[in-house]
């Protein structure tokens, strides 16, 4: 027997609520007969979890990781595009000392 549990209707929009609402529609014409209200109840888990099913995969597309900023001293010199010596010189005291 599974263990699923079942999602709440609060945690819907209110799109997302006419959605589930459709798809109960059409799960139910699907079925081709007067649903009990053990079937029903299916019907509607069903159609919440495709709706949710759904929201989760476009909302991790939306989700773009994206690549943390590499400190100036890190960068591989591929990525080194303008260097200025005078600038490097005045944030770094070691190298203007005289050895």
């Amino acid at each position: 027997m599974k263990n699923d549990k079942e999602i709440s209707i609060d945690q819907f929009t209110d799109s997302e609520k006419e959605l589930v609402s459709a798809k109960v529609e059409a799960l139910t014409l699907k079925l081709g007969h007067v649903a009990s209200k053990k079937e029903e109840k299916e019907i509607l888990k069903e159609a919440k979890r495709l709706v949710m099913k759904d929201r989760v995969v476009k909302e991790t597309t939306k989700a773009v990781i994206s690549k943390k900023p590499r400190k100036p001293a890190a960068a591989k010199e591929s990525e080194i595009k303008d260097f200025n010596w005078s600038a490097s010189r005045s944030k770094n005291p070691r190298a203007l000392k005289e050895r």
